[in-house]
């Protein structure tokens, strides 16, 4: 099972797992689309800081990653 840290920034999420980008975007990221964005604000916005930017709640993210085969490590 992979290992969801939600420490990690998100370019580093991607980077490690690159199915995340489309799981972000079905949940509403949809900036994560587009170019250069990842490599810019990527590097420093981490999952938690983004959802409580773009007010989606935490845990209809931990169970989307989940049930795409995810543990998700590091949530309140």
């Amino acid at each position: 099972m992979k290992e969801l840290d939600l420490s990690k920034s998100l370019f580093d999420l991607v980077t490690l797992y690159p199915e995340i980008k489309d799981l972000m975007y079905k949940l509403g990221f949809e900036a994560i689309a587009k170019p250069g964005m990842l490599q810019t604000a990527g590097r420093y916005v981490t999952i938690p800081k983004g959802a409580k930017m773009k007010h989606i709640p935490m845990e209809k993210i931990i169970k989307e990653f989940e049930a795409n085969g995810f543990t998700v490590k590091g949530a309140v």
